[in-house]
């Protein structure tokens, strides 16, 4: 159980890094608005994110794990809602 949410925890720190790598091809010459925002998604995503860094750390170690975390989350669910 321990390795899942290691394995789980992990891959959410990581996924954000993988949306960086796409380029959007739509119209490369327009300039183009975004108007999108995601604090919605950065508020949920970083209480998930805390909970998730408070559940698979333990003692000390709870000191780093709640915020990396909430960080990690926060990032996560900005670009889930469009951000």
């Amino acid at each position: 159980m321990k390795r899942l949410a290691l394995l789980l925890a992990g891959a959410l720190l990581l996924a954000p890094m993988g949306s960086l790598a796409e380029e959007n091809d739509d119209e490369p010459l327009a300039r183009q608005e975004d108007t999108n925002s995601c604090i919605e998604g950065t508020i949920a995503g970083g209480l998930v994110g805390a909970g998730l860094g408070a559940v698979v750390t333990q003692g000390r170690g709870r000191w780093l794990g709640v915020p990396v975390g909430a960080v990690g989350g926060a990032l996560l669910g900005c670009q889930i809602d469009g951000g």
